[in-house]
């Protein structure tokens, strides 16, 4: 046996790599790398080209080396296409490598572990055996020493949460992270100072590039814009469509824009015949499976709201929890791209994610579910539209409401409660347009309180519209009384809307109906309103003799508002007769009685028919000061339109006395307030200022 203190090892010529040892006992092997490491290029294919997306673009182009992104966005906005097209055009950033991974969290199916993705990752890397690392942290572990020092990108689409995401991330010193989700990940930018980025919905001008590219010279047809609207500017349905029109010769614009504009069959058009994971409708559905129970079922019944947006107490009535909660749920169907913060607490959908919640409401759950929550927002509606109704007009006629008040808002001034009818008008309009006899009763009764606003504003379409709704409904559910107040409600917009002939019909069948139920009240009212057509049409004698009968009974009964109303329209037949002391002695005693009930806006209107009758008896001062009162109650009580009328009236007396600069002032402000309310009355003021800038 040779000593180990005779052993000597020498070596001639050139040598790379030598180890020196002692004694080896057994056999040697000895394994060398290359000395190079994979570059992993895993990115998929992407889109050649993007639309209005140029901003994004330069956010992602700011990412520091070794930065991280949280990229957010609801189903089919184009998430994966925008950055993958990024990652493209900044391949020279990342010599080192491209990771990539679908974590199927939106999936059919479960999403991707990530020690599985783990797993991927390292086999990319040159790990051959990730299998011996049992653990996830051993995995991660791992994963982070592989990157270190690598100028690389890691592509982490369709993540679940920012748990699914976290033990994927390689380290301070690993490369530049881009994580994708339907969710906003704000774990990851709270912990992990990541880059929030959210992907909206394309404008239409974008819109316009993208079907440009598809569909070629056909995307300069009128109908194109339409087709991006009704798609919402979601490219995944742009896509779809514009796969559509090229592959039949048959398909035009027009045809699928009628298609789209039906909304029940809307998803229909967007879906996909032989590829059902790329369909709109499917990749919602995925969003709601990701869902904990009690949000997916909240995001079902939302679908049962008609209006466009909402707050946290419709919302607490609908699902019939605390408003507190509900304020939390939206908050999180947001972060979750289901629905859109629309600022001051309001919350509304994106246009084909609304079309699949009503979808989804309609197919899922019981209709009794369904009707008992509509019937919980009907309550929150028509008794808060009711508290700002007594706020507005506290002397008008009420009576008992269908349901039970819940949840209603903190409305304490007529500026509340003004605001808030401004705010929910549109959810209350659709709320009167739900078809359902199980909603008669509260559909006219909410036309009923609606009233008040519209009498006030002038937005005569929704009157018009909410009170032909009303009416089919209290037809439909037999009500007589219902219908006798709705139609007087009914004739009285389309009066003010010059239709006499059809206003008269709905007064003189109201009144038929009063009489029949023997209500004094409402009767007295139809005739009230029946003596405005007169007028208008020149029968003053008969006029005179409705509006006696109807000021008896008043008078009779103490309805001390009534008597003042028709004292003040008494006033104006009289004005067209030229009894001017007989029209300023009603029109007097009918401004006390607003006064001492301290009705601002009978108040504003009384004064403006002072104004009008000393006008047109020739005295200007006295109809001067008139207009000047009738402009203070009416800013008093946020009547825009009394305050425009006696603005115009001012404007025309300042510049029948010489005072032109004075006229123009009174004129413009009219028209800027005639402007805000849509009205077509501004026509004539803007003819009597441009004939002033003429004239001087």
């Amino acid at each position: 046996m040779t000593s180990e203190r005779h052993v000597r090892n020498s070596l001639t010529g050139d040598r790379t790599v030598a180890v020196q040892a002692s004694v080896v006992h057994g056999g040697v092997h000895i394994t060398m790398h290359d000395g190079s490491r994979p570059v992993p290029r895993q990115l998929p294919a992407g889109v050649r080209e993007l639309f209005g997306r140029e901003a994004l673009l330069a956010r992602l182009d700011e990412l520091q080396p070794n930065g991280l992104a949280a990229l957010s966005g609801m189903a089919g906005v184009g998430k994966t296409a925008l950055v993958l097209h990024w990652a493209s055009g900044a391949a020279h950033k990342f010599p080192d490598g491209q990771l990539y991974v679908d974590l199927h969290g939106f999936g059919g199916g479960e999403p991707l572990r990530p020690q599985d993705a783990l797993a991927g990752f390292l086999r990319a890397l040159g790990y051959s055996r990730p299998e011996e690392l049992v653990t996830l942290e051993e995995r991660a572990a791992h994963f982070r020493t592989l990157m270190s020092g690598r100028r690389a990108l890691v592509v982490l689409d369709n993540a679940l949460s920012a748990d699914h995401v976290r033990p994927l991330l390689p380290g301070p010193a690993g490369g530049t992270v881009i994580v994708i989700s339907r969710h906003h990940l704000s774990g990851l930018v709270v912990r992990h100072a990541a880059t929030a980025i959210r992907v909206d919905p394309l404008e239409e001008r974008a819109g316009l590039g993208l079907l440009r590219t598809a569909v070629g010279d056909r995307s300069h047809h009128p109908a194109a814009g339409a087709l991006v609207r009704l798609c919402a500017g979601l490219p995944l349905a742009l896509r779809i469509v514009s796969e559509r029109i090229t592959r039949s010769a048959s398909a035009d614009l027009d045809g699928v824009v009628a298609e789209l504009a039906d909304e029940q069959a809307r998803l229909d058009v967007l879906d996909t015949q032989d590829d059902a994971r790329s369909a709109v409708r499917t990749v919602f559905s995925w969003s709601c499976r990701a869902l904990p129970d009690h949000e997916a079922d909240a995001f079902r019944l939302l679908g049962s709201h008609p209006g466009p947006e909402f707050g946290q107490n419709a919302v607490a009535a609908l699902l019939d929890i605390p408003p507190a909660t509900a304020a939390n749920l939206l908050r999180s169907l947001t972060r979750k791209h289901l629905l859109l913060d629309l600022g001051s607490g309001r919350f509304g959908w994106h246009d084909l994610l609304r079309t699949y919640a009503r979808e989804l409401s309609n197919r899922t759950g019981t209709a009794v579910d369904r009707q008992a929550a509509v019937a919980r927002l009907f309550d929150h509606y028509l008794h808060s539209t009711d508290l700002a109704g007594r706020i507005v007009m506290p002397h008008r006629l009420r009576f008992s409401l269908e349901g039970r008040p819940v949840t209603l808002p903190d409305l304490r001034s007529r500026d509340d409660a003004l605001q808030w009818l401004d705010l929910e008008r549109r959810n209350l309009e659709a709320m009167c347009a739900v078809d359902d006899p199980a909603f008669d009763g509260r559909r006219w009764q909410l036309a009923y309180t609606l009233r008040d606003y519209y009498f006030l504003t002038k937005a005569r379409e929704g009157w018009l519209s909410t009170h032909e709704k009303a009416l089919a409904a209290c037809v439909r559910a037999g009500d007589p009384l219902a219908e006798a107040r709705t139609r007087n409600n009914l004739g009285m917009v389309l009066v003010e809307m010059g239709e006499l002939d059809e206003g008269a019909k709905h007064y003189r069948r109201a009144r038929e109906l009063f009489e029949g139920l023997g209500d004094g009240h409402g009767r007295s009212n139809a005739l009230v309103n029946e003596a405005a057509v007169l007028r208008r049409r020149g029968d003053f004698a008969a006029a005179l003799r409705n509006q006696e009968l109807a000021l008896k009974w008043y008078r009779d009964n103490g309805a001390h508002r009534n008597i003042g109303i028709t004292l003040r329209n008494k006033a104006l037949v009289e004005m067209k007769l030229a009894h001017f002391s007989d029209a300023v002695e009603h029109v007097e005693e009918a401004i006390d009685i607003a006064l001492g009930l301290d009705l601002e806006l009978d108040a504003a209107e009384g004064f403006g028919r002072l104004g009008r009758i000393h006008q047109r008896a020739g005295d200007r001062p006295l109809a001067e000061i008139a207009f000047r009162r009738a402009v203070h109650h009416a800013r008093c009580c946020g009547s825009k339109h009394e305050e425009a009328r006696a603005l115009q009236e001012l404007g025309v007396l300042a510049a029948s006395t010489g005072r032109f600069e004075e006229a123009r002032d009174f004129w413009s402000a009219a028209l800027n307030l005639y402007g805000r309310l849509g009205s077509t009355e501004g026509g004539a003021v803007a003819m009597a200022l441009a004939q002033l800038d003429a004239d001087h």
